[in-house]
């Protein structure tokens, strides 16, 4: 297929199913730069940064840098840079400027190599503070360390209350909610006796590292990987923190039909809707009306929850493999990194999707930088 009905046919796919109380604009979406991580040519991992124009159905690599291993999560920074981190059992850290300069990096090594990085790191909000999941190599417990970052720097750790801890997000009172993913793993990341798992969403003071609050499913075998924050739309609405799911069942046709959702409203862990979309979410993002968008990533589909239909999973577009989820402005659509390319879904303007620049095999997470 060339190029030119490779985008038509994806972006018709993406846009064939809208929210029915809005109506699909033509503006064009504007251009944007992302900052991700990927595999050149089958050989070098590098991360770097894409800029994309959408109304020109390009996108081309501004800047790459190669690291040791295949990175994982991408964190934007203010300056237009970003931080990025080594998949688990993860060994590096580093941060990148906008113009690609290699400003710092943490290799596991400088700390006696005691610990993995678990693929996910997060400001406090002064911007103080980095937060980074790991894995202890002995024991295999969770641990936060918190690092100074301006310099990445650890300054204090703390145990995440479990084993496995994967994203970390900060609340409104600056306290961390850590998705425990409760695998037991070999020193090599390789799961192992999933009948012993114990996932966890723990709520925890960022330094004291006290627990102030745990939740859990029935279902043992459903392991929280990653979070994200809604957008309440109006003053009594809820902050809802979305749990997507991997299901971890031995039996396939179990995995299959576990749900892809939990929501938690502060008090309460739920699982909302029971729909299937293949038991694993590659991602979840903030979406429109105070819901979320949830890449099914065994499915090949992009999915919508909201609030107001609880029981309910919209698909809103198909791609192949998709996985890394970053809300566009004011939450109405995302950008999503799939196996061919970037996708656009925005609720009121037409979808898009651009290949990979050639050569180019995405990692996991993409995100939109400033």
């Amino acid at each position: 297929m060339d190029r030119r009905h490779f985008i038509a046919r994806l972006g018709a796919a993406l846009g064939a199913a809208s929210l029915p109380t809005l109506v699909h604009a033509t503006a064009q979406s504007a251009p944007m730069r992302v900052g991700g991580g990927w595999r050149l040519r089958e050989r070098d991992y590098q991360v770097g940064a894409l800029q994309v124009d959408w109304a020109q159905g390009r996108a081309a690599v501004q800047f790459a840098l190669t690291v040791p291993t295949l990175p994982h999560a991408i964190v934007p920074e203010a300056d237009g840079g970003f931080l990025a981190v080594a998949t688990r059992p993860g060994s590096w850290l580093l941060r990148v400027d906008a113009e690609g300069r290699l400003v710092h990096r943490l290799t596991m090594a400088d700390e006696g190599d005691a610990r993995t990085l678990d693929g996910h790191v997060i400001a406090s909000h002064d911007g103080r503070w980095l937060y980074t999941g790991e894995t202890d190599r002995a024991t295999g417990e969770g641990w936060f360390s918190v690092r100074d970052a301006r310099n990445l720097r650890k300054v204090a750790q703390h145990r995440t209350h479990g084993i496995d801890p994967h994203q970390i997000l900060v609340d409104a009172q600056g306290k961390l909610l850590v998705a425990n993913g409760g695998i037991p793993r070999t020193p090599s990341g390789d799961k192992r006796n999933l009948e012993r798992m114990n996932p966890l969403l723990v709520r925890i003071d960022a330094d004291s590292g006290d627990k102030l609050g745990e939740w859990s499913l029935a279902d043992k075998r459903l392991s929280p990987h990653h979070i994200a924050w809604n957008r309440p739309v109006g003053g009594d609405a809820p902050t809802l923190l979305g749990v997507g799911l991997q299901a971890e069942h031995d039996e396939p046709a179990r995995r299959r039909e576990a749900p892809l959702l939990a929501v938690w409203d502060g008090t309460q862990l739920t699982i909302p809707t029971r729909m299937m979309a293949e038991g694993y979410a590659g991602d979840v993002a903030a979406g429109p009306n105070g819901g979320f968008v949830l890449t099914a990533q065994r499915a090949d589909r992009i999915v919508l929850w909201q609030p107001h239909d609880a029981g309910k999973l919209m698909t809103i577009g198909k791609v192949q493999n998709p996985c890394g989820l970053w809300p566009l402005d004011g939450a109405p659509g995302v950008a999503i990194g799939g196996g061919l390319g970037l996708a656009r879904w925005h609720a009121s303007e037409a979808a898009a999707m651009l290949r990979w620049p050639d050569g180019l095999s995405a990692g996991n997470h993409w995100a939109i930088l400033g």
